[in-house]
């Protein structure tokens, strides 16, 4: 008797055990896929919340500036001793640093910096900024203005001017990424008169200029007007200035504009021993971590101390008194648009004038 071992059906269990196990490894592909989307979205969340927390822990100190005045140095993140231990205690600057404590949301880290070496102004515009530029103590040897375009373009020195004369023209006609950028600097250490005032401030009109550091980097401190209109040392990075002669106080007051283009500005000195300065009363820098669960988010912000944006239009008149003013309508004005019936507005004949 013959015994015959028939195989004809190896192949399909062959070819099922195949397609089960690439069956199965698409499945786990998709989950996996699925737990990763979901994971980033997690992440996401807990990044904005994180993120969210550090902006509690800012406005939290920005609000015991206003309420409570320029709060004490904090240099690191823990609780320290003093007035530094205040910040997580139950004095004066008590922050509550729990935002949610259910999905452990919190900021955990406050640094707090009265008197940084760098203040910074994200948007100067043609609305004058003022800033006050005191050291912590000495005296101020050296300044050095430091500004960014806001335009986003990786060349921003294209199209800027060739020289500094002539440069002022419509705004629409102008190319260059960087602004002219103005700033008024007056010493107001000691007695201020309004004398002092006038013949004690510095002025000058810094114009972007091609090509790339061809301009002036260093000037001194002048009120003669000629440092008025300076060629600006600039690239396709930063714009600079420093007045590196004719300073020595220990305070002054800078007003800012920047026409044409806008610009952001950082402002650094020396003292007379080459140290970096301290400066008082105009900034402080507030460094704040968020977490939320295990995800972490630091910021770090400038808070002016006092409003830094002109109030008054940069040309209005002020008067520390009351003002009369006084009008007058000047008869046939109105009556017709001929030449003739205007009355002139120059000379004593001129109501206005008497």
């Amino acid at each position: 008797m013959v015994h015959r071992n028939k195989e004809a059906g190896m192949v399909s269990i062959m070819v099922t055990m195949i397609l089960m196990i690439i069956l199965s490894l698409v499945v786990l592909g998709f989950a996996q896929i699925s737990r990763r989307n979901s994971r980033q979205s997690l992440d996401r969340q807990l990044s904005s919340q994180a993120f969210y927390a550090a902006e509690t822990g800012v406005n939290d100190v920005r609000n015991l500036i206003k309420n409570k005045g320029l709060p004490p140095a904090k240099p690191d993140c823990t609780n320290g001793s003093g007035a530094t231990a205040a910040y997580y205690g139950g004095g004066p600057f008590a922050l509550n640093s729990t935002i949610d404590a259910a999905h452990d949301v919190m900021y955990t880290c406050v640094m707090v910096d009265p008197n940084p070496t760098a203040l910074t102004v994200n948007d100067v515009n043609t609305t004058g900024t003022i800033m006050p530029l005191a050291s912590v103590s000495g005296t101020i040897k050296t300044l050095t203005f430091t500004w960014y375009t806001k335009t986003g373009s990786q060349t921003p020195l294209t199209g800027c001017p060739t020289g500094a004369n002539g440069t002022l023209s419509p705004a629409a006609s102008w190319a260059c990424g960087y602004g002219v950028f103005r700033f008024d600097l007056v010493p107001t250490s000691g007695s201020v008169t309004s004398a002092s005032l006038q013949s004690g401030t510095m002025t000058s009109f810094m114009v972007p200029v091609a090509p790339a550091n061809s301009g002036r980097a260093t000037t001194g401190f002048s009120t003669s007007g000629t440092n008025s209109g300076l060629p600006a040392n600039c690239n396709d990075t930063k714009c600079s200035l420093t007045i590196n002669a004719g300073l020595g106080g220990g305070q002054y007051y800078a007003r800012f504009t920047s026409l044409y283009k806008d610009v952001s500005l950082q402002i650094t000195g020396t003292d007379a021993a080459g140290n970096p300065v301290k400066f008082l009363g105009g900034q402080v820098v507030i460094d704040s971590t968020g977490k939320a669960s295990d995800v972490l988010r630091r910021i770090q912000v400038h808070v002016p101390i006092t409003p830094t944006t002109n109030q008054l239009s940069d040309y209005a008149l002020e008067s520390t008194d009351s003002v009369c003013k006084r009008f007058a309508v000047m008869s046939n004005y109105f009556a017709s648009t001929a030449a003739a019936a205007v009355p002139t507005m120059t000379g004593s004949g001129n109501p206005l004038c008497n």
